[in-house]
């Protein structure tokens, strides 16, 4: 019998990559590595995390300004908005600042988030919120609903302080930038301004059954307040009154003309430079000879519900006697007028 022996050989096969430096005629990268696997996506209530196998990993690529990272989650990444363009109404915002994005050639659906500090973001005082407040919470919104290109306003700020803004974009899931440059602006100080000339007027004489007008009053008001203000007027005696003769002509509201006697105060020709409007208020907003009265308390006599600049009015004295009333020449009534304003 032939009997064959056989030898069962194993063998191994060994494979071999053989790795060179990635390189061209105008780069030479002298290190790479491959990046580790990762689990794609995990998230929870709170948190995502993405990761990727296969690319380059570390080479993070920085200068002054600027900072380059390496990998596809990078692309992924917006562009840096730039300075947004702040303004406090030519210097009339004390409280607030009105804010408009740049958004650095972002997608139309791109969100922003606005940061504010008072440092130079040393540290960041907070976050806009939608309605304009501030708050430690960053909100990413549109750029249409941050107010497009009349833009948006950050409200309740301190007045004569200097706040920086700058924003961020995100456009979903790991694609929101740092945030940018920053813009520089100051909140001005609160301002009301009031002036009334002459500081005394003449009606003139009186005659009986006639009404007497005197000259103009000139009003000046000027206000930042963003609800605006009034100016109110009162008197002392509530009517012109005769101390030697203990007589007093009354304060009296309606026409004049068919009245026996009687002493009233007309608004008339309210106007501004800006903002407002500044309005007369009744019952000193008559014509003719409709006056109002002036009482111990102030009355509103001028208002606006807006910030003004460049607000002026008149305001006359009108008043008629009836032959039993005592002549003198000490008639007189001592007129208060008081500018206020609401912030």
């Amino acid at each position: 019998m032939l009997i064959n022996n056989f030898a069962i050989l194993g063998l191994s096969l060994l494979s071999i990559f053989f790795a060179t430096f990635s390189h061209g005629t105008s780069y030479n990268l002298q290190s790479y590595s491959i990046g580790p696997g990762a689990t794609n996506n995990s998230s929870s209530t709170t948190y995502s995390l993405q990761g990727s196998a296969g690319e380059q990993a570390n080479g993070v690529t920085s200068g002054s300004t600027k900072t380059a990272n390496n990998g596809s989650i990078q692309t992924e990444q917006l562009n840096i908005p730039p300075a947004p363009t702040l303004s406090n109404g030519s210097g009339t915002y004390y409280n607030q600042l009105n804010f408009i994005i740049a958004t650095g050639g972002n997608p139309t659906d791109s969100t922003f988030a606005i940061a504010v500090s008072t440092n130079n973001f040393s540290t960041t005082l907070g976050y806009v919120q939608a309605d304009g407040s501030i708050n430690s919470t960053q909100v990413y919104q549109t750029y249409t609903a941050w107010g497009g290109g009349s833009g948006s306003f950050i409200t309740g700020l301190t007045p004569s302080t200097t706040y920086e803004v700058k924003v961020a974009a995100m456009q979903g899931k790991f694609t929101n930038t740092n945030f940018g440059a920053y813009a520089t602006a100051s909140t001005v100080g609160v301002s009301t301004t009031f002036s009334v000339s002459p500081n005394s007027i003449s009606i003139g004489n009186l005659l009986p059954g006639t009404v007497s007008t005197s000259g103009n009053l000139t009003f000046a008001f000027t206000t930042n307040a963003n609800s605006g203000g009034s100016v109110y007027v009162s008197g002392v005696n509530v009517g012109l009154l005769s101390a030697t003769q203990s007589h007093t002509i009354p304060a009296f509201t309606g026409n004049l003309a068919p009245q026996s006697e009687g002493f009233g105060i007309q608004a008339t020709n309210a106007s501004q430079t800006s903002g407002g409007p500044l309005t007369l208020v009744s019952p000193f907003n008559g014509s003719s000879n409709v006056v109002g009265a002036d009482t111990t308390v102030p009355s509103q006599i001028l208002t606006t519900t807006t910030a003004i600049n460049g607000g002026a009015a008149n305001a006359n004295l009108q008043a008629i006697a009836s032959t039993n009333t005592p002549a003198s020449i000490d008639y007189l009534e001592n007129l208060t007028f008081i500018a206020a304003a609401s912030f």
